[in-house]
């Protein structure tokens, strides 16, 4: 029976592999149900009805999008493009600043000459060429990759409204390939893999749109020039634990330098600060402990993903572990405890609403 659950696994993953876009709709109309899913069951507690509850989360969420499309894209591109411009100022200021901290390095380590090894400025002028040339070259595969993600983005947005429109049917589907004897075991998983994936997702949504909106508008206020960009670049990479931040802070380093030392210090100050009070008041207040990971396995499954898939593994890998925890908790514990001679307890009934 374990061969042949191996077996569908990989035969599973290989026609993954051969279908790449249908599998990628899947997954992100996936996860907009589980993101949205505490939102639904909300307002049916509220007695609102269900079409209508989802309905109502829907209209929110394209508003959201036409919102994004109409004044802050637009205003995102216009600061990039000044960000562009400023390009060559920044490459200049950060050689500069390693110019400076080889001088200071030579003090204390004679022979270390740190640029003739890192040459920032011609190695990034040779770098933007390569972009500008390659960009200029690939005007239709840009547009072309453009049109798809569009297609892909209506079709995950189509596929999520029905997956939570019939979510307890795509429970009942997902307990069906069970044994009869598992089936009850399959459903309690299937409403806590819902519960837990969709209190974090919505949750880190929730706290990096908060950490991001808090952060450009302090540092608007401080007369910073790329407050919008800084605002989007701070809510993203608040979803990428423990790194984030910190990568996030270095950029902003560099683009509020040309500023002078002022806007630097206060851009620095409001984005720890910042991201300080998330940690300590947000996350604990809408996320709480939802996936049930110990902060040294939060660590351990962030650097994991990290080190295994790059940037998407870092922001899946607690997700990821707490979908292994839930398996472990109720597939391989108790087929443990059979072979070490314990009793199996008894599966808790669901508690929440099944996953969509």
């Amino acid at each position: 029976m374990i061969a042949l659950a191996i077996l569908a696994v990989l035969a599973a993953l290989w026609l993954a592999t051969l279908i790449p876009r249908t599998v990628t709709i899947f997954i992100i109309a996936a996860f907009i149900a589980f993101g949205v899913q505490p939102v639904v069951v909300f307002l049916e507690q509220r007695r609102v009805p269900k079409p209508l509850a989802i309905s109502m989360v829907f209209v929110g969420l394209l508003v959201a999008i036409g919102i994004a499309l109409l004044i802050i894209i637009p205003a995102t591109i216009e600061q990039g493009h000044m960000l562009a411009s400023n390009g060559p100022l920044f490459v200049s200021i950060a050689q500069a600043w390693l110019t400076n901290f080889e001088t200071w390095l030579h003090g204390f380590v004679p022979h270390v000459d740190l640029k003739a090894t890192f040459n920032i400025q011609n190695a990034l002028s040779e770098r933007l060429g390569a972009i500008a040339g390659g960009t200029i070259a690939s005007v239709g595969t840009v547009l072309v990759n453009a049109a798809s993600g569009l297609f892909i983005a209506v079709s995950a947005l189509v596929l999520s409204f029905f997956f939570l429109l019939n979510d307890r049917q795509v429970a009942e589907g997902f307990a069906q390939i069970f044994p009869p004897r598992r089936r009850a075991i399959a459903r309690t998983v299937a409403a806590e893999i819902g519960q837990v994936f969709g209190s974090y997702i919505a949750g880190q949504i929730a706290v990096s749109a908060i950490t991001g909106l808090v952060v450009g508008v302090a540092s608007a206020l401080v007369g910073f020039q790329f407050a919008l960009i800084l605002g989007i670049l701070t809510a993203i990479a608040y979803s990428v634990p423990i790194i984030g931040m910190l990568i996030a802070q270095i950029i902003a380093l560099v683009i509020s330098a040309p500023q002078g030392p002022g806007i630097v210090i206060w851009v620095q100050v409001i984005m720890f600060v910042t991201a300080r009070i998330s940690d300590s008041v947000l996350v604990p207040k809408i996320m709480g402990s939802s996936v049930g990971i110990s902060p040294i396995g939060v660590m351990f499954a962030v650097f994991a993903g990290g080190e295994l898939f790059g940037l998407p593994g870092l922001i899946l890998g607690i997700p990821a572990a707490a979908l292994i925890r839930i398996l472990w908790k109720y597939f391989a514990d108790p087929w443990l405890q059979v072979q070490w001679g314990g009793d199996v307890p008894a599966p808790p009934a669901p508690t929440s609403t099944p996953a969509p």
